[in-house]
């Protein structure tokens, strides 16, 4: 049976997640949805991180081990702008040699009058991106900023990277713009949707604080989110720690705590389905009291995830 399922994604759930799916499904199926709520302007160019670590994911490019950026990726760049010592230069975020390509394009296409959906799309092209469609939610920009103590407002990568996610948020400001069009399309045309194992306030909750994405979202059929966190599992690696870091500061900010349940009471009034890590069914019970069904699945092995979401996203409706 064939559908047409849309994934709701951040930049390392959705580049992890992403190709995977696209390979369990028919081709042609899958349309990923990004954040762009992480995104700036560095050195004057539009640098979309969700988008491009998700790009570089599809096209077979991407640094798994890093989490971010290109493979075989050079430095000097980064390197000359540290040795400048310029106090406004921010040679704190690691844009690399052959990632800055991406970018001096995309800012090019921009400066041309196309919008930031049309430039991914030629963008993905040129990489010779087939097995799925990549749209941004929006195409307006649409900065998520977070207030910090000390009377401190900063944008995404100002603290996520600069202060390495270390700060304690008090309140994280999402934008309110309006959803892109194609990502408006895509859900109207959905049979399934897809929550990512992303951060559930600054990366999937971004998505869904767009004007019209989560009307669109209610309206999907199938829809499924998968836990972003595996609480019975030590994380594997720096990135991950980093990350789980910040979304624990965030979800503290929001009155919520970083676990499988948690999150999918954040969730219950919008999916039907609930994917919990195989190692965390002792939070299945407290899940299924939301009214949600759980599906257990190994959340780490990105190919035995993405045929539990194809069997989910063909399965018979839940009756309601």
């Amino acid at each position: 049976m064939s559908v047409n399922v849309v994934l709701l994604a951040g930049g390392l759930g959705g580049a992890r997640l992403a190709p995977a799916l696209a390979r369990a499904l028919e081709p042609d199926r899958l349309t990923v949805v990004a954040n762009v709520g992480d995104d700036l302007q560095w050195m004057g160019l539009r640098v979309c991180p969700d988008l491009d670590s998700i790009t570089y994911a599809l096209a077979g490019l991407w640094h798994r081990d890093r989490g971010w950026g290109r493979r075989d990726e050079t430095f000097v760049v980064r390197g000359a702008l540290h040795s400048i010592g310029k106090p406004d230069c921010p040679s704190w975020f690691g844009v690399g040699d052959r990632d800055l390509a991406l970018h001096l394009e995309r800012t090019r296409l921009l400066g041309e009058g196309r919008t930031l959906s049309e430039a991914t799309r030629e963008i993905c092209d040129r990489l010779g991106i087939r097995t799925a469609v990549l749209v941004p939610a929006s195409d307006e920009p649409s900065p998520t900023r977070l207030r910090l103590r000390n009377d401190r407002t900063l944008d995404f990568q100002e603290w996520y990277v600069r202060e390495a996610a270390r700060p304690e948020v008090l309140e994280t400001l999402l934008a309110k713009q309006p959803g892109s069009p194609a990502a408006l399309d895509a859900l109207a045309g959905a049979d399934a949707v897809v929550f990512g194992p992303s951060n559930p306030v600054t990366s999937i909750g971004a998505i869904l604080a767009l004007e019209g994405i989560s009307e669109a979202v209610a309206r999907v059929p199938r829809r499924i989110a998968v836990s972003p966190v595996v609480a019975a599992r030590p994380s594997q690696s720096a990135t991950i720690e980093h990350h789980a870091r910040a979304r624990a500061r965030t979800l503290r900010a929001v009155g919520s705590q970083d676990s499988p349940s948690s999150i999918a009471k954040r969730y219950a009034d919008l999916v039907h389905t609930f994917v919990l890590d195989e190692a965390d069914r002792v939070h299945g019970a407290t899940i299924r009291g939301l009214g949600l069904i759980v599906e257990l699945a190994d959340t780490l092995d990105d190919e035995k995830l993405a045929q539990a979401l194809r069997r989910l996203a063909t399965a018979q409706l839940p009756k309601m």
